[in-house]
């Protein structure tokens, strides 16, 4: 049921960082953002799909610390 799906919602608080998500995965979920509905079907916003440790690094204290920042294989901004 779609709107079951669209209700369920999780917040991941740790990430396992010795686990990549895969290009093939990144690849989908760029589509999926270019294909998600907006108004007047304009996408509004910039995605920045960060891997680099260093930015990364220092964009964690501006993230209120969380380790997700930097745990997580990939950082996807919406900007």
């Amino acid at each position: 049921n779609l709107l079951e799906h669209l209700q369920w919602r999780y917040a991941t608080k740790k990430f396992d960082s010795t686990k990549k998500v895969s290009s093939n995965d990144i690849e989908k979920l760029k589509q999926v953002i270019q294909l998600s509905v907006s108004s007047y079907g304009l996408q509004l916003y910039k995605v920045l799909i960060v891997e680099n440790p260093e930015i990364r690094e220092q964009l964690k204290p501006v993230s209120w610390n969380q380790s997700q920042i930097t745990d997580a294989s990939h950082l996807v901004v919406f900007c």
